[in-house]
């Protein structure tokens, strides 16, 4: 039972609420073949292994906007920490060049790789950044 206070206005009608549009999922039929995907390029530092339509160099200092202008890549792989360099120093790299992947970070098991992983982006001026972590 309400005693005094003020009358009560009655309710506002309101506006239906959206709902997202679901993603449609490819056709179940049909598999993707190598061969009609494109092919990703990247520039991969301090792993010996490099895929194809990528190039393996032993340091940031041999990154440089002609080598990123020439080969276009999609995404640059470091290790999180390496004898010379850090992916810090990569990412700001990367920002000083304009590049505008993603920068790839290989890690070892880290308690809070988002942590890591926002911190570097922090750091560089919001570059992509992905951490991958090895078990």
């Amino acid at each position: 039972m309400q005693t005094g206070g003020q009358e009560q206005l009655p309710a506002r009608p309101r506006p239906p609420r959206r709902v997202a549009a679901r993603r449609s999922r490819a056709p179940s039929g049909k598999v993707a073949d190598a061969g009609s995907l494109p092919a990703a390029r990247a520039i991969i530092l301090g792993f010996p292994a490099n895929p194809p339509e990528s190039i393996a160099v032993d340091g940031p200092a041999r990154i440089d906007s002609v080598l990123l202008a020439t080969m276009a890549p999609d995404k640059v792989i470091c290790p999180l920490f390496a004898a010379d360099y850090d992916a810090l120093v990569v990412a700001q790299l990367l920002t000083k060049l304009g590049f505008g992947g993603t920068l790839v970070v290989v890690a070892p098991d880290l308690p809070n790789p988002r942590m890591v992983e926002r911190e570097i982006r922090n750091q560089a001026g919001g570059l992509k950044v992905a951490i991958v972590v090895q078990p």
